[in-house]
């Protein structure tokens, strides 16, 4: 967190000046989810640079706008030396109200998911990255927010789905920024599952990109590991998508390291 000391004339005729303190976050550790909102804001335009200040330095808008020209540049300077690229491992959004109920994020590195809430998850994510639905955006934070010790199942997604309707897009936003944060941390930690996933997504891509109307992932590749994985196991079937994430994906990891020998 960067201390951030504004001196300013809280009036303009008088000489003597007054110095108040501020914080900006340096990293995404340092950012509240009021602040991950006013971002999300930011890349769609939707806030004034005094208002976005403001919120990002837990200053007063009032104590902003009394800022000349240079000052405001030199605290917009300091989000562009955010750490934006780095990976995160947790939802800075714990918690999302919508109305008729708490819907609540998985634990950080994503410790209390399972691959089959993940397969949803992401292929939600990716759906929206495609199509811009809001449908897509709702199934998605449907599939990642449950309510507290709800078990994970298809069709939660479909009971979540009509209370994340009710939250504002920008709230979603700045989740869909989050997981793009998470999703970089799994490369990071899992780079040859990744890799490989990413491969056998976009060998049809430019194919696909020729076709009108535009193929969605349904069925993506994650769907199609899972069935590798589950093999002619199908009596067995929803133990495998129960798996923990990160062991679903250490098997990965490990299966692709042996191909490779071979």
């Amino acid at each position: 967190m960067r201390k951030v000391t504004i001196q300013y004339r809280p009036f303009r005729w008088l000489k003597f000046t007054r110095h108040i303190i501020g914080n900006f976050p340096s990293k995404w550790e340092e950012t509240n989810p009021k602040q991950l909102i006013a971002i999300a804001c930011l890349t769609k335009q939707t806030i004034s640079d005094v208002q976005f200040l403001s919120i990002m330095t837990n200053l007063s808008k009032r104590t902003i706008k009394k800022l000349d020209d240079y000052q405001r540049f030199q605290l917009i300077n300091l989000f562009d030396t955010f750490q934006s690229d780095k990976p995160y491992n947790d939802f800075i959004i714990q918690k999302l109200d919508c109305k008729q109920t708490i819907l609540h994020a998985p634990k950080a590195k994503l410790h209390n998911l399972s691959f089959g809430q993940f397969i949803f998850i992401d292929t939600h994510f990716t759906n929206y990255q495609e199509s811009s639905d809001t449908t897509d955006l709702n199934k998605f934070i449907a599939a990642a927010y449950l309510p507290f010790g709800q078990r994970f199942a298809e069709h939660i997604i479909d009971i979540n789905h009509k209370s994340v309707d009710n939250l504002d897009l920008l709230t979603k936003e700045a989740v869909v920024i989050n997981y793009h944060l998470i999703r970089d941390w799994l490369t990071q930690v899992y780079p040859l599952v990744f890799s490989s996933h990413q491969d056998s997504t976009s060998e049809v891509s430019e194919d696909v990109k020729k076709q009108k109307p535009k193929k969605r992932t349904d069925s993506n590749s994650w769907i199609k590991v899972y069935e590798n994985i589950v093999g002619d196991d199908i009596v067995n079937e929803n133990k495998y998508a129960d798996l923990p994430i990160h062991t679903i994906l250490r098997f990965l990891s490990n299966k692709i390291k042996q191909a490779r020998k071979k």
